[in-house]
């Protein structure tokens, strides 16, 4: 989880500089219990904040005033199913008088191009902004969507206008409505930095060079502002993944998976917000608990399905004590990876 000292160090070592735009990427910020104040705390580095939420996104915490203190909000839909069912949560956004909505529709090589145009049809039936790009840092697939859109009837392709998230971007008229096109990195005077959630900076997550925010200098921050484009480079960009699990006298492991599942159960009471936060099953995830319990003589958590506290799922006391003792296992092993 990102810590909030990396954010004053960044703005002690910045002093009155300021980014054109800061974008926060998380899988889920919303379900981070400081995200107001990161948000407050990048509002004083950057001009302008665009927060990405995934369209799946938890619909009880679309209520939160955080949404009101960014600039943009980027939907991002992976496919036209994601849209179809989770079209509630872009009703729930647009009755909240939110206007600043933009559906980020991922393209890559393994896109269907009519797929994409239904996805672009239900997007403008809601007015949306619309965005075609790739994942985040990864190189654009828009050469083959351009070479048939193309041949489309009602179609105007337009040139290159400038940059949006990193790429060069252009504007395709599909029937009179506007759709943005990233169509290559931009790497010319890129002054781009990333932060990671454990407060590690680089240039962006394929950067080699990378210092956490404990040991950054304004030399460092120099160095990667300036450095050269890593995405068009077009490398692979390895980097280290912490993964800690704890094994009992008696041979019976606690894996990494089950303790993140506890990590996110903390933050948001809620087994099966957890479990949609980590992409898995929660059926499959229950019994997983409760077969590890039954191996341990010990429960893990505890749901309370009555009075006030109807629906949660909270940690036990020994939960509590074994999720303390692996953050700080793993902040160890993640600040060592970094130390020079």
């Amino acid at each position: 989880m990102l810590p909030l000292e990396a954010l004053e160090t960044l703005s002690s070592h910045l002093e009155d500089f300021k980014f054109d735009e800061g974008l926060l990427t998380c899988p889920n910020p919303l379900l981070h219990p400081k995200i107001d104040i990161i948000i407050r705390q990048t509002r004083e580095l950057c001009r302008k904040i665009t927060l990405f939420l995934p369209v799946s996104v938890s619909r009880n915490f679309l209520h939160k005033t955080s949404l009101e203190n960014v600039d943009f909000i980027s939907l991002i839909i992976p496919s036209y199913k994601d849209l179809k069912s989770n079209l509630q949560t872009v009703k729930i956004l647009l009755s909240q008088g939110i206007d600043n909505l933009e559906a980020y529709i991922l393209l890559d090589s393994n896109s269907d191009f009519a797929e994409i145009l239904s996805t672009i049809e239900l997007c403008k039936s809601y007015g949306l902004k619309i965005t075609l790009g790739p994942k985040l840092y990864t190189s654009p697939y828009a050469d083959k969507f351009l070479e048939k859109v193309a041949k489309k009837e009602n179609v105007e392709i337009g040139l290159h206008y400038g940059r949006k998230y990193f790429y060069n971007a252009i504007k395709v008229f599909i029937d009179n409505y506007p759709v943005t096109l990233l169509t290559s990195p931009s790497a010319e005077n890129c002054r781009a930095l990333y932060l990671n959630p454990y407060g590690n900076f680089s240039k962006c997550p394929l950067s080699r060079f990378e210092v956490n925010y404990r040991k950054i200098t304004r030399e460092d921050l120099r160095k990667m502002l300036f450095s050269s484009c890593a995405i068009n480079r077009n490398i692979i960009g390895l980097s280290p993944k912490i993964q800690v699990s704890f094994v009992t006298k008696d041979g019976v492991e606690i894996p990494g998976e089950i303790l993140e599942l506890l990590e996110l159960i903390s933050q948001v009471n809620s087994f099966r917000a957890a479990c949609k936060a980590l992409g898995v099953s929660p059926s499959t995830y229950w019994e997983k608990i409760k077969s590890l319990e039954e191996k341990l003589g010990i429960s893990l958590v505890i749901s309370v399905r009555g009075g006030r506290k109807k629906g949660i799922t909270i940690l036990t006391d020994f939960a509590k004590e074994l999720l303390k003792e692996y953050k700080e296992i793993r902040e160890r092993a993640i600040v060592s990876l970094y130390e020079y």
